[in-house]
């Protein structure tokens, strides 16, 4: 009889991760597509396509500043209610964005879709962690950053087809309607929260926190920092014919998504400080293909995104260690806040290592070894985190 309800547990926690998963996709997908859906929406706002960032830009501002307020005020709230309203705002404001052609208007409804997606997946997060055993949070971690790697497999691609065959509003109306699915799964899958109103979360934002909490962005600043030049970087540098990036993508891809879950199976079975030196090694090894002058695209593609996803999944089994259940909701907004604070500036660092005269050796392997010593510290920076919880442990607050 234990082992039947063992195993009912288990499925029914399996079906949240699979919901929060799913919920987790549209939202990086509502937020990642606006950028090359820009392209086909341009010349209906009047604009240059350049000013794509400008769209992408008040979405992640609207997204740190929500998260930190949330980190103040989110234990206040049902978790779950919040969610269901999140996820509608989201479908609501990308329908209405179907609805204008002023390009200020636009700017406004990103800005607003960015304060409802900082807070998303910190909420969504927080109710699948505080259900899950102390042993199986690696995993089920690892199935919700899974569907980062399903946005480029599947989200994308269709996102892009419908935008050639059928417009950039249908692209949207898309999008839309997978945040109105999600409503339903809500309201059925995940188990009510009745977390007191009126609760002031005992975490401050002191060095310990903001360490925990920037240890997933710090993580991914090193990919970031080559993300934005991928396309130039295979075809220019590395031989890639520009017909074979889809499959390249879609490759990659897929690469990132059995990484990411196969990191979250070992995470129960090795250390976390293993695997992000394997993880570590893997990319930077990714980093060498183009630094020494080899062409070959799959390769670097296949260890450089598999690589990023492990080491996404080795910092998030850490730093999820760190809040207690009932603030995790708070943490993990500050978390997001961080993750979009620091791509912005790891985006921007990468414009800046690449002068306007183009991708040269010379600068491209610039970019390359801060890329590669950036990323070398996250073996330390696990050390340092598991001596803190350890001291914790040892000396509780």
């Amino acid at each position: 009889m234990p082992l039947v309800t063992q195993t009912f547990n288990h499925k029914a926690l399996m079906r949240i991760a699979i919901v929060m998963a799913f919920i987790q996709f549209t939202n990086a997908l509502e937020y990642m597509a606006l950028t090359p859906v820009f392209a086909f929406m341009a010349d209906g706002f009047s604009v240059p396509v350049s000013f794509s960032g400008y769209v992408s830009g008040m979405y992640t501002l609207g997204a740190v500043l929500s998260g930190v307020i949330a980190f103040y005020y989110i234990d206040r709230f049902n978790k779950k209610q919040f969610l269901f309203r999140n996820m509608l705002l989201l479908g609501v404001l990308t329908f209405l964005s179907t609805l204008t052609t002023d390009f200020y208007t636009l700017l406004a409804l990103r800005f607003c879709a960015g304060l409802v997606g900082g807070t998303t997946m910190g909420v969504g997060m927080s109710i699948l962690i505080n259900h899950a055993p102390a042993n199986l949070r690696g995993k089920m971690l690892a199935t919700v950053i899974a569907s980062f790697s399903m946005v480029s497999i599947i989200g994308m691609p269709a996102v892009l087809f419908l935008c050639t065959h059928y417009g950039w509003h249908t692209a949207l109306w898309l999008i839309s309607s997978l945040c109105l699915l999600s409503l339903p799964l809500i309201v059925f899958i995940l188990p009510s929260d009745t977390a007191p109103s009126g609760v002031k979360t005992s975490l401050s934002i002191d060095t310990k926190t903001l360490l925990f909490a920037s240890s997933t962005a710090l993580v991914q600043f090193s990919p970031m920092l080559v993300i934005p030049i991928l396309t130039p970087l295979m075809t220019q540098h590395m031989g890639a014919q520009p017909n074979m990036l889809p499959l390249l993508f879609l490759t990659g891809g897929i690469a990132g998504y059995l990484s990411t879950k196969i990191t979250g199976i070992l995470t129960s079975r090795l250390s976390a400080l293993m695997l992000a030196t394997i993880s570590t090694l893997l990319f930077v090894a990714s980093l060498l293909i183009p630094a020494l002058g080899y062409h070959n695209a799959a390769l670097f593609i296949i260890l450089f995104l598999g690589a990023s996803y492990s080491r996404l999944v080795s910092a998030s089994s850490v730093a999820v260690q760190y809040p207690e259940d009932e603030r995790r909701a708070s943490f993990s907004s500050l978390q997001t806040a961080i993750m979009y604070l620091i791509t912005t500036l790891a985006f921007f660092l990468s414009s800046l290592l690449l002068p306007d005269q183009g991708i040269t050796a010379q600068n491209l392997n610039r970019l390359l070894v801060v890329s590669a010593l950036a990323a070398s510290g996250f073996p330390v920076m696990v050390i340092i985190l598991q001596k803190k919880l350890a001291k914790r442990a040892l000396q509780p607050d």
